[in-house]
Order: structure tokens, then C-alpha cells, then sequence
């Protein structure tokens, strides 16, 4: 497994409990923790595979801020808060610095498989087959490792995606996003919030309460809109935060922990092939990223489960040809399609009118009922299919 992230974790952990710790290496170029920038919040899909997992309880644990709700903003300033859980139930959602939430699951990984650091600097081929890796260990010195099949999960900018031409997403199917820590926000609850700001319409701005007062801010942007409204992300979020009038007396006294700081995402919208002979990709290297809210743990962590159900499988029949490893491309999309797909046409029905997303919010503030069944649909709570259907765009556009 090459990558430590949550889905090279997640993936490795799988299979050290199903083939045992000798058989399953996790390679990693430095050790955790280590930043990644990321929004931080992690919800019910990712809390799932834990439970699966027996880590669930430990996670429990760590120090993090527990989500119950959603606030969220459309273009014309209208605010709503929902809940997607009851307080007298477990939290749904957990916002954990991805320096925390990372390092528990590659110190997890420990206990299920075998770990080293390792700089891979090239692939082993045999008859046009992956079978292992090239690189350098801790001292410098150049080591292989052979292996029966390599699972990529390497992120955005994965070395195996790249040497298999697999890592090209079209300027709308990639959202570019900012993070900066402030310590000091006020109104933060136990939710996080969404806002969508008229001039970033479908991308949107993000505060997300963390323990001891601080918060993580974001903006993210389809790249392909960037560009033609010639935003400049940091310019832009510093903005909303000095003028926008839901924002500008929340961050009066609040101080920066961190400069902007910015990455890439490769959105799930455009569906890559993540598989060939002798390698599948996982999470972020096979561009999982949810195109509606930006989020990435989750996917990341089902395609880790997939994954290793379809080595399991490999391993029994012997079998790591790209013919019989596309299977995980069909179990992965099977569980990830349906709201990958509804998830899209909402950003794009949301960038084309967004006058839809004011009345949506409009009839959510003043309509308990309305507000309810907005709930079910939100991110972070698995729903959402509804609201993407054309009943639904009828109903709104009526109101």
C-alpha cells in the first residue's frame, strides 16, 4: 500500500486483518503526524468503516469537535440551521485537524500490518504489470519490495496515477480550495457552516468550529470558474471575511494561527479509470472527491474496503490482470454512484441558478416541515438524491 492517508490506512488495516501483518507492507515517504490541508470534518461514511474496523471507540477519544448539524447560507444572505442527529445521541460527525485524525489511523495501521518509511521513486514492471516498488528507505539506501498487486493511494498528485496517464481531470471536474486556522471566531456551535457567497457560486465558504476556540476557514472553487471570473482564492476569502455582513463582526477579534494555504482537488464528477494490471487506486489518487461539499475522507475510506475485498478475491484466484481488477471499479461505483451523480447536477444546477438556492433557503427559514426534509438531504448525511430530482426543482420553482 503506498500512502499512510486515510485510505492507505484504512485499506491496509482491511487487509492485515483478513491475510495477517506480515503480509500487507504500508509504505509511507514521512512519518505522521503531518499536516494536510483539508476542511477537517469527517461524517457518518467514515465513521462506519471504523466501527468495522474496532477503532471507533479510540476516535471517540480524540480531541475533536463533534458536528450535530449544518448551518447554511445562500447567495442572497438567508441563513438556516438544521441537525442531522439528536444531542442525546452518538454525534454524527466529528471535526478532527487532519494532523490529529491521520496519525490515529496510521498508528492504528501499525497493529494490522507492517509499516516503513519508504520514498518510492519508481514502479517494478514485468510484462507490462506492476509488481512492485523502487525507492529509498530512512538511511538513504535504495531498496525494492516486491509485491502481488500495489494499491495507490498516494493523493491528488499520486505517482502511479501519473505514470499511468490516469491523472488528468478536465479544469471543471477540479475544485481549488484555501484553509487558514483562526483562533477567536464567534457563533460558532456544534455545526458546521456552508455558506454559499453570491460571487463563488457553487463553490463555497466554509467555518468549522474546533476544540479550544479555534476554527478551520476555507474557500474552494471549481478551478474551471476560477478562471473565468478571475478569482484569486486568497484575495477572495479575505474579503468575505472583512465584508461579507454575515462574517465581518464574528472575525473583529479573531487572529490567524497560519498563512492561507491551498490545494488541489480532483472531484469524483469526472469518473477516472482507477485500476490497471497489478495496481488499483484508491481515495484522492482516483479522484473520489465529493463535487457538492468537497468532501474526500469518506469516499476515500469506502474505496479502501473495496479494495481490499477485491485483493482478497485476486489473491484467492491468483488473478491481478486489469480484466479481472476492474471489478473494483464496478463495486466502488455501485456504492459511491448514485450520490456522486445527484451531488454533480446540484453544484451544476446551483451555479446556473443560483436563485433557486435563495428560495430553497427562504421556505427552509419559515417552513418547519420544509426544514425538515431539507435535513435528510444534506451533506454529510448521506441523503440528497431528492433534491437533485426534477419534482423537487418544480416545487421550489413554484414557491
Amino acid at each position: 500500500v503506498l500512502g499512510g492517508g486515510p485510505s492507505g490506512s484504512t485499506a491496509a488495516m482491511f487487509l492485515g486483518k483478513m491475510l495477517g501483518k506480515e503480509r500487507v507492507l504500508l509504505v509511507d515517504k514521512t512519518n505522521f503526524p503531518r499536516d494536510k490541508i483539508c476542511g477537517d470534518a469527517q461524517g457518518r461514511k467514515a465513521a462506519n468503516i471504523m466501527k468495522e474496523l474496532g477503532i471507533y471507540e479510540e476516535y471517540e477519544q480524540l480531541e475533536g469537535q463533534k458536528i450535530y448539524g449544518i448551518t447554511l447560507s445562500s447567495p442572497n444572505g438567508t441563513q438556516v440551521s438544521v441537525d442531522v442527529e439528536h444531542r442525546s445521541k452518538p454525534a454524527p460527525g466529528y471535526v478532527h485537524k487532519r494532523m490529529i485524525f491521520d496519525n490515529f489511523l496510521f498508528n492504528c495501521t501499525k497493529r494490522f500490518a507492517t509499516v516503513k518509511i519508504f520514498t518510492v521513486t519508481d514502479l517494478i514492471m514485468e510484462k507490462d504489470s506492476v509488481c512492485g516498488i523502487v525507492g529509498k528507505n530512512e538511511k538513504g539506501e535504495k531498496v525494492e519490495y516486491r509485491c502481488k498487486i500495489l494499491l495507490a493511494a498516494d493523493g491528488a498528485n499520486s505517482l502511479v496515477a501519473q505514470k499511468f496517464n490516469l491523472n488528468k481531470n478536465p479544469p471543471d471536474h477540479f475544485i481549488v480550495a484555501t484553509r487558514q486556522y483562526y483562533k477567536g471566531v464567534t457563533g460558532m456551535t456544534d455545526r458546521i457552516e456552508i455558506h454559499l457567497v453570491k460571487d463563488l457560486i457553487p463553490g463555497y465558504f466554509w467555518i468549522f468550529p474546533l476544540p479550544n476556540g479555534e476554527a478551520n476557514i476555507g474557500l474552494g472553487m471549481i478551478v474551471k470558474d476560477m478562471n473565468q471570473k478571475k478569482v484569486n482564492l486568497k484575495t477572495a476569502m479575505l474579503k468575505e471575511i472583512k465584508e461579507n455582513p454575515l462574517f465581518k463582526d464574528r472575525f473583529k477579534d479573531a487572529q490567524p494561527l497560519e498563512d492561507v494555504k491551498g490545494w488541489n482537488l480532483p472531484i469524483a464528477s469526472y469518473h477516472r479509470k482507477c485500476y490497471g494490471s497489478g495496481f488499483l487506486l484508491l481515495g484522492d489518487a482516483a479522484s473520489l472527491i465529493d463535487p457538492l461539499s468537497g468532501e474526500g475522507i469518506g469516499t476515500a475510506m469506502i474505496s479502501a474496503k473495496v479494495s481490499a475485498q477485491v485483493v482478497a478475491e485476486a489473491l484467492q484466484k491468483n488473478d491481478f490482470s486489469e480484466k479481472f481488477l476492474k471489478r473494483y471499479d464496478k463495486m466502488l461505483w455501485d456504492i459511491i454512484g448514485t450520490e456522486i451523480k445527484a451531488n454533480y447536477r446540484l453544484q451544476k444546477l446551483g451555479k446556473k441558478f443560483p436563485y433557486l438556492i435563495d428560495k430553497l433557503m427562504e421556505k427552509a427559514s419559515r417552513d418547519e416541515k420544509f426544514r425538515q426534509r431539507i435535513e435528510g438531504m444534506l451533506p454529510y448525511t448521506g441523503g440528497r438524491k431528492e433534491m437533485g430530482e426534477d419534482s423537487f426543482l418544480e416545487e421550489l420553482n413554484a414557491i
